[in-house]
């Protein structure tokens, strides 16, 4: 009983020393966005001795956070949607449809996933110039639901296979066209991997550098990513301006997965029940 009990001791330490790595990259940007530039320096671990909103006023005002913000969830929320729309309809195409080139088909897509973006800029940057919609968000969306597309398909395929037949059988039986059943029936049982692609992909859009850099020039079109670079000139950052942007970057990350973090574990352990 005692050796049960130190290991439980143990257990719930290395979890605390998890949570505490955790949580306090986080804690110190948020209380290094509350400093001037000089305490940053001379106070760098300990809590701010005045603390001060000019930090996120300038983040707001000078760096014009407000339009890369919007700029990003113009782009992510068209994304996320434009790839979870195809990626259900795809997997429910491979995995519930009888037809001879499924398998080849759900093999092709997943060959997506050997693709390094970086090796698609410049094909993807010459077909852009020639349909002339560089410098636009589509130019953005298209690579980003491209990209996003085979994993998301990867994650829903388990899940569509997992589901019974039998549903859809007894909802055609009942006078559902094959769409409805998809859409009545299916496609509710498959939510929480619906949610956890929403999540991946939010996050893996929300944060990317490369397409926005390379395809976009006109700093009114630029996501978060790239504002975050205006704080740094030629010969000085401003290190508490950019913490302040960085802190507004982060949080709809956290309010995503607070929101959605119990079908995220729900889409996770179902999966690994389906592995």
């Amino acid at each position: 009983m005692n050796r049960q009990r130190v290991l439980t001791i143990l257990k719930y330490m290395i979890l605390v020393l998890f949570l505490i790595a955790c949580l306090y990259p986080l804690l110190w940007l948020i209380m290094n966005s509350f400093k001037t530039q000089e305490e940053l320096f001379t106070n760098t671990w300990g809590f701010p001795r005045v603390w001060t909103l000019e930090n996120y006023k300038h983040a707001v005002v000078d760096g014009k956070i407000g339009i890369y913000f919007l700029n990003s969830v113009v782009v992510s929320v068209i994304s996320v949607a434009g790839t979870i729309v195809l990626s259900v309809m795809a997997s429910y195409g491979v995995t519930r449809l009888k037809w001879k080139l499924s398998k080849t088909t759900l093999s092709i897509f997943l060959l997506g996933l050997m693709i390094p973006a970086y090796g698609s800029v410049i094909p993807l940057y010459s077909i852009f110039n020639k349909m002339g919609i560089l410098n636009t968000y589509l130019a953005v969306i298209i690579p980003h639901i491209t990209f996003a597309l085979p994993t998301a398909i990867f994650i829903l395929t388990g899940f569509f296979i997992a589901v019974p037949r039998e549903l859809e059988e007894a909802a055609i039986i009942d006078g559902c066209s094959l769409f409805q059943a998809f859409r009545r029936v299916v496609t509710p049982v498959v939510v929480p991997g619906i949610v956890t692609v929403t999540v991946i992909s939010f996050i893996n859009i929300w944060n990317d550098l490369l397409f926005s850099q390379i395809f976009l020039t006109d700093k009114k079109k630029m996501p978060l990513p790239i504002g975050l670079t205006e704080f740094q000139g030629i010969y000085s950052t401003d290190y508490v301006g950019m913490i302040a942007a960085i802190v507004i970057t982060v949080i709809p990350v956290i309010i995503v997965y607070v929101i959605l973090h119990e079908k995220i574990i729900d889409g996770m352990i179902a999966g690994a029940v389906k592995g």
